[in-house]
Parts: C-alpha cells; sequence; structure tokens
C-alpha cells in the first residue's frame, strides 16, 4: 500500500481508539480501571518472561566472553613480561642500503600478494558475451 492509503488509516485508527475510551470513561469507569489493570498485569507477566529468556541466553555468551577475556588477559601477561636486559649482549648496527634497495625491500614487505597469471595475451572472443 501507499503511504497516501497508510496514513489516513492509521489516523482513524487512532481516532476511534480516542472515541472508545473517552465513551468508556463515561459509561463505565470502574470496568476501564480494571481493563487497564488486566492489561498492565498481562505487559508485566509478559516482559518478565522476556527478560528471564534472555538472561538465561545472555548468561551462556556471558560465561563465554569471560572464558575469552581470561584466555585473552593470559597472553597479554605472558607478551608483556619484562624482558631482562643482557649486558653482554650489544646491538650491531645494520649496513646503510641504497634508497632503491630499501625500496624494494620495503614492498616486499608490504605485499604478501602472489600473482596468478591470467589470459594476457589472448584476445577476448566478444561473441561469448
Amino acid at each position: 500500500m501507499s503511504r497516501r492509503v497508510v496514513q489516513p488509516l492509521i489516523y482513524l485508527v487512532i481516532g476511534l481508539a480516542a472515541i472508545g475510551f473517552l465513551w468508556k470513561i463515561f459509561t463505565d469507569p470502574s470496568g476501564l480501571f480494571k481493563q487497564l489493570l488486566i492489561t498492565a498485569a498481562i505487559a508485566v507477566v509478559i516482559i518478565f518472561i522476556a527478560k528471564k529468556l534472555m538472561a538465561k541466553k545472555m548468561g551462556q555468551q556471558s560465561t563465554a566472553y569471560q572464558r575469552a577475556a581470561k584466555q585473552s588477559s593470559k597472553l597479554k601477561k605472558k607478551k608483556a613480561a619484562p624482558r631482562r636486559n643482557a649486558s653482554h649482549l650489544r646491538v650491531i648496527p645494520s649496513k646503510r642500503l641504497t634508497p632503491r634497495k630499501r625500496l624494494l625491500q620495503e614492498d616486499k614487505k608490504q605485499n604478501p600478494f602472489t600473482v596468478i597469471e591470467g589470459r594476457k595475451g589472448k584476445k577476448k572472443n566478444r561473441a561469448l558475451f
């Protein structure tokens, strides 16, 4: 349905609900109060059940998350363990590379992709398209 049709229908339903509510207030206020209490009680029960079901589902996810977090923190502690500085070790400066060799080495490090040879030399058969 288009928006032009739906919007007046929504206004019609809301208007009829308002008229019914006002009619119920003037003709039977105690019945309206009782109906509102029953509706609220049913809503509370449904929300309570939904939260319990969601808590069980979230509890399962939460335990898995906590287990993974503990494992991650153990790995971080192992990696962050302080290293001892050995006094007998010394840093040897490396030979300086020429700019071209340095660029070639950087390109090799940054490109983990492999080249797949294709049909570069063959012409495309346009009749198949």
